[in-house]
């Protein structure tokens, strides 16, 4: 069973994550109007770049809803 937080919401995240001793750097490319949306919103938390980044990336959860059926592409 999930353990649940203080807020609620399932820690999707175990122990060995939480233990890792190692940093990683990770590489993105943005193009220019991007990257100044992404720091004005991190200088609005009082963020730095990295840390939005960081904390945006390990918090968002995707979900896609496709208002169509795939079709199959006629050969």
């Amino acid at each position: 069973m999930a353990k649940l937080n203080e807020n609620g919401i399932d820690n999707v995240y175990n122990d060995d994550m939480a233990k890792a001793k190692k940093d990683f750097q990770v590489n993105i490319r943005v193009n220019e109007d991007d990257l100044a949306l992404i720091d004005a919103k991190a200088k609005r938390l009082g963020w730095n770049r990295s840390q939005f980044i960081k904390i945006a990336a390990l918090n968002v959860e995707i979900t896609v809803q496709m208002q169509e059926q795939l079709l199959k592409p006629k050969l």
